[in-house]
């Protein structure tokens, strides 16, 4: 069983390197589950990003590849 990781798209890349760059300010994120967080990022693993989500008031785990999009920052 192979242990390779899917590749990402380069609109993919795009949006993490917005969220890696937000510099600690509050974004946007869209997700393909549907979900719109208003969201700081803390940090990130091979496959998922870890955001505080504003409107929660919590932490929230998300894959890499079920983000969609990354408004401002």
């Amino acid at each position: 069983m192979s242990n390779k990781a899917k590749q990402m798209t380069a609109t993919q890349k795009q949006n993490l390197n917005r969220l890696r760059g937000s510099a600690g300010r509050f974004i946007g994120v869209h997700t393909k589950q549907g979900l719109a967080i208003n969201a700081k990022f803390i940090r990130e693993t091979d496959n998922y990003v870890l955001v505080y989500d504003r409107n929660k008031f919590m932490d929230r785990k998300i894959h890499k590849n079920s983000i969609t999009s990354v408004v401002g920052g």
